[in-house]
Order: structure tokens, then sequence, then C-alpha cells
């Protein structure tokens, strides 16, 4: 059951949340942004908003053959607006250094291969963290309006006022997401759901 309110909104590359609302990834890659309490990541919520963000959003970052959906997402670029359409459960966290784990990742998300090891490699002492998300399709988005404690290069975003998620559909049924997770995780090398 997911919650009837929220307040919180998770930062991410507008195209990153369109690929997460079509199904085409489950998970999400980071280490924090400069504004980061202690300057790195942790997960502080169990779920929350996806908020698209297009700060540091470049097509050149992104698998060619998901440009379309880099370029569709250009068209909802309104600075004083944030439009959100989705909500996304936590259902694993992963930390991890390896290098070799992140190239496993590869088919499993949008990323170029190089910008996947940037981020790896970005602040090196801390690890990249996992998340392995649900998400869920509003029947209602909503567009709120920016205000300035939202601006930064931050992950975590905790609005003025709660917002309902209402009603949601996930993004993919129990066993297109259990198969995601479970070719996620043997790419991992980790033993994947029963």
């Amino acid at each position: 059951m997911l919650p009837a309110v929220s307040t919180v909104g998770f930062k991410e590359w507008a195209v990153t949340v369109a690929a997460l609302e079509k199904g085409e990834q489950v998970v999400l890659l980071r280490k924090g942004g400069i504004r980061e309490d202690g300057k790195h990541f942790k997960v502080e919520h169990e779920g929350f908003f996806l908020y698209p963000t297009y700060d540091h959003q470049k097509s050149d970052l992104v698998k060619l053959e998901f440009h379309d959906l880099f370029d569709s997402t250009l068209v909802d670029e309104d600075p004083d607006l944030v439009h959100l359409s989705s909500y996304a459960e936590v259902t694993e966290v992963i930390e991890t250094s390896d290098e070799e784990i992140v190239e496993s990742l590869d088919s499993h998300h949008i990323w170029t291969q190089e910008y996947a090891e940037k981020r790896l490699h970005w602040k090196p002492r801390h690890p990249l963290t996992l998340m392995i998300l649900r998400v869920h399709s509003l029947e209602q988005p909503q567009a709120l309006p920016v205000m300035e404690s939202y601006d930064g290069c931050k992950s975590w975003v905790p609005f003025v006022e709660d917002y309902p998620v209402g009603v949601s559909t996930p993004v993919l049924n129990d066993r297109r997401f259990e198969r995601k997770v479970d070719e996620l995780k043997t790419a991992l090398g980790l033993t994947a759901s029963a």
C-alpha cells in the first residue's frame, strides 16, 4: 500500500525518470550531490515522488537508443514548474565500489558505460549506492511550483506541503518487475528471488 500523501521528492534526470516510468530500468546509481548532507548520498526515505530535473542532463551521457526519449523530456522543461507523475518505492539498496559490478549493469540502465563509471569513481572513498525501485504511475499527475528551497544539486527535496499520491498503477506488473530484478541480481552475481 502506498501512502495517501508524501512530502518528499527525489531528484533525477528527466530522461531517467521517463525510463523508470516506462519500465526501461528499475535501478538508480547514486553518489550524491554537492549540497547533500556530508556531501555523500544516503537513502533517507523508502518512498517518494520522482522529481524530474534537467540540471546536468546531457544527451551524450545517455545511450544512443534512448536519445528519442531524452528529446521527448525536453518538451516538459519549465523552470517554474515541476511535473510529478510517478511515485517510487525502494525495494532494495546495494552498495558497491567494484568497477566490474558497475560494468555488469550496463544493459540495465540508459546511461553510457563511461558515465556509470564516472559516477562510481567520483568521491572514491564512498561506495556507489544502487537503489532498486518499484515505480507507480500516478492517475492524477501534479504540477508544483518550483520553490527556491528545491533548487540545487541534491537528491532529496522536502516539499513545503503534503501532496496526494492518489490512485496509481505499477509501471511493471509483479511478474515483469520480479523478472527485471532477477536479471539485475544475476548480472550483479547475487541470488535472484525464488
